[in-house]
């Protein structure tokens, strides 16, 4: 069967090419390029008056390359060679005499197939619920299909600049201000397409149009100076090909005509796919989207149903657990100490939709239905009927015990699932009569945009309620991966670290604010110092206070940080290392410890170390059973506390170092610096006693 079906109504003159490829989803490989020139050729050859693109998949427009395909044989000279043929027939379809235009009825462009409708479409239809962007640096790669040229056309430089590097996926809402795109309801969809081709016969495609006018056009030099501030912006890391190739890409289309720059653009793109961290890219991405729903084996047999929930503690992460449980369906109640306190949260989480809905983020009927799916209370008593609770208030041991004894006073056969992020489970359930119903669900903030949910066994903890904790989590659309109990679990514990190496390099004599861009040259997404404002120095503070207490062996408290903490500078609205609006505060300098009895790294040395840091303190996870493999290991790393997603993970990055080579300078740097958790996890000696050197993951 053809991916691209060919389908002539021959009373309008107007022909339809249907996209069904193999798989899932629609994809761009050796049959859909083919196949859609052919469509192409016959379009042309009955003198259509029109096409329309569209898809037999219900949720899948057309999502991009065939990545199994490439990666089954990774040539650059391959790549080229198909990318070569689909520019070709974009290309040919877009100056076909007669108007092109696509339907999307509801559903996804992305990537490859973005580009296959800003090349060829003079005008796009689309239906609330679809989404279409260019996620290809999400994969190590960019859109080099022509996706950067097209885009500024309908957007101008700066936004597709920014959309481009940062591979954003947007709703249809935030493109309706272009004039590439018409929002219409789904069931009028069709006849729209159709009145437009009619009324359009002689429109010149805006790609090849010269009296087309790019939004917002600027001058050359103005132009850039764009390109200069998303190298300082994006480009900061050498890690990352990707990105450079990106820009590089885009600031040479600058000055060329449309098909010169389109073609230049794979001068750029094909000889990524060879790059070792392109690779760690696409590896990452299969480990998310395929191998990521194997890892956290439970039995979900056994998994109770939750078409409800409780949460306790209307909080923002309480509010941000809730928001995603009623986006997903299910209902949620959100309950807190008073019904005023209860009912503000929810008020904030409709101000909050609101912005979204402004932005063309969502729909105002999706917001509609969110907050319906959200009621608030201040009493237990109605958690007699609800299978599961959700536990969000702050971390305290003592709270959370009471907590729970309260709902199991309520509720015995309620699966309680505590939302903390230190304390382990076999604490939190010491005191309870029903141990065995108690679970750790550690979400990430913000809870409704961070994908990770971390789900923690406790030592006594039901295969029931594990399994009832992780379907409860991919229900509400989350990636979970199952650690076991013990302090800080394994996010915490290594995420800590980051943030406790860069106090550690700033009392070296390392610049605060040298640290933290040193860290995004090493390719995480921020800086320890500036983690340590944004996410609040009193949590950063009290989680490396009680991991000091629980494993003093690997960790201590560095002197800046308890004055820092002692004296407010705890960021979160209060002063730290960084004011309102990102400038550095000189004013932090004067709880700054310096250790002069230490030698100060070099700029390579102190990144190795923050990269080390969290490799080294991952491993010891490991160690101790709190995380099961390295493919956990390596996908909660990145997508949860943002270890450097050009290394895939830990493991990754001890596969392409070496395991002998990592242990040694562990050892190095440990003797140098005597920081703890730079002490070797025993998982080196083990590999290497067993002759493994690579291949971890």
């Amino acid at each position: 069967m053809p991916e691209v079906t060919y389908q002539l109504n021959t009373d309008k003159n107007i022909a339809t090419f249907m996209i069904d490829s193999a798989g899932p989803v629609n994809t761009i490989g050796e049959a859909f390029i083919k196949d859609f020139a052919l469509a192409t050729l016959k379009a042309n050859k009955d003198r259509v008056k029109g096409v329309i693109l569209a898809s037999a998949k219900k949720k899948s427009f057309l999502d991009g390359a065939n990545l199994m395909e490439i990666i089954k044989n990774p040539s650059p000279m391959n790549l080229k060679y198909t990318v070569l043929q689909l520019q070709e027939i974009m290309a040919n379809l877009a100056k076909s005499p007669f108007p092109v235009v696509a339907v999307l009825t509801g559903q996804t462009a992305l990537g490859g197939g973005l580009e296959t409708l800003l090349w060829t479409c003079d005008q796009i239809f689309a239906a609330p619920g679809s989404k279409m962007g260019l996620p290809e640096v999400n994969i190590g790669l960019f859109p080099g299909s022509g996706g950067p040229e097209t885009l500024k056309r309908i957007v101008g430089l700066k936004k597709a600049v920014k959309m481009v590097l940062r591979g954003q996926i947007l709703p249809v809402e935030a493109y309706s201000a272009t004039k590439a795109v018409t929002i219409t309801a789904k069931d009028k969809i069709w006849a729209d397409a159709e009145t437009f081709l009619a009324a359009n016969q002689n429109i010149i495609n805006r790609n090849y149009d010269p009296d087309y006018h790019e939004p917002e056009k600027m001058s050359l030099e103005e132009e850039k100076v764009v390109i200069k501030k998303a190298r300082a912006t994006f480009g900061i890391c050498p890690d990352k090909p990707y990105i450079t190739a990106a820009i590089n890409a885009i600031e040479e289309g600058l000055e060329l005509p449309f098909e010169e720059a389109v073609h230049n653009e794979i001068k750029h793109f094909a000889p990524l796919i060879a790059h070792p961290n392109v690779k760690n890219k696409i590896d990452l991405f299969f480990l998310s989207t395929s191998i990521a729903p194997r890892l956290a084996t439970v039995n979900l047999k056994k998994a109770l149903k939750v078409p409800e929930l409780a949460i306790i503690g209307a909080g923002l992460m309480g509010q941000g657990i809730a928001q995603v449980c009623a986006s997903k369906g299910i209902k949620a109640l959100l309950i807190d100490i008073d019904l005023k306190t209860a009912q503000a949260a929810k008020t904030r989480i409709s101000q909050e939709l609101t912005v979204l809905t402004q932005k063309g983020r969502m729909s105002s009927k999706q917001q509609e239905n969110i907050l319906a799916n959200i009621s608030v209370s201040d009493s237990y008593d109605d958690l007699k009927e609800i299978p599961m609770v959700i536990e969000a208030v702050f971390e305290d041991l003592k709270l959370k015990q009471n907590i729970l004894k309260q709902v199991q006073a309520i509720n015995p056969e309620i699966v309680f699932a505590s939302n903390t992020s230190t304390i382990p489970m076999e604490e939190i359930s010491a005191k309870s009569d029903r141990p065995e119903l108690v679970v750790g669900m550690h979400y990430f903030s913000p809870v409704p945009l961070m994908p990770l949910l971390e789900v923690i066994e406790g030592p006594r903890t039901s295969p029931a309620a594990l399994a009832t904790a992780v379907a409860s989590g991919r229900q509400q659309g989350k990636t979970c991966v199952v650690v076991g109990d013990g302090p800080g679990f394994y996010t915490s514990r290594t995420f800590g670290v980051y943030v406790i190496t860069g106090f550690y390099l700033a009392e070296m004599g390392i610049d605060p604010w040298k640290v933290d861009r040193l860290a995004l040259e090493a390719g995480f997404p921020q800086g320890p110092l500036n983690i340590y404002g944004t996410a609040g120095g009193n949590v950063i503070h009290h989680a490396g206070s009680y991991m000091k207490e629980k494993r003093p062996e690997l960790m201590t408290i560095p002197k800046t940080l308890e004055k820092m903490f002692e004296a407010g500078y705890i960021g979160a609205g209060k002063p730290c290392f960084y004011k309102n609006g990102g400038q550095p505060d000189e004013s932090a300098m004067q709880f700054v410890v310096l250790n002069k009895s230490l030698p100060q790294p070099d700029d390579d040395e102190a990144k190795e170390m923050l990269l080390l840091g969290m490799v080294n303190q991952a491993f010891h996870c490991l160690d101790e059973g709190v995380i099961k493999n390295y493919y956990s290991m390596d996908l909660a790393s990145v997508i949860g506390i943002g270890f450097p997603d050009c290394w895939h993970g830990p493991a990754r990055y001890v596969s392409l170092k070496g395991v002998k080579a990592t242990l040694s300078r562990l050892e190095e740097l440990y003797e140098k610096y005597k920081v703890p958790f730079l002490k070797p996890a025993k998982e080196y000696e083990r590999l290497i006693a067993c002759g493994v050197d690579k291949g971890l993951v």
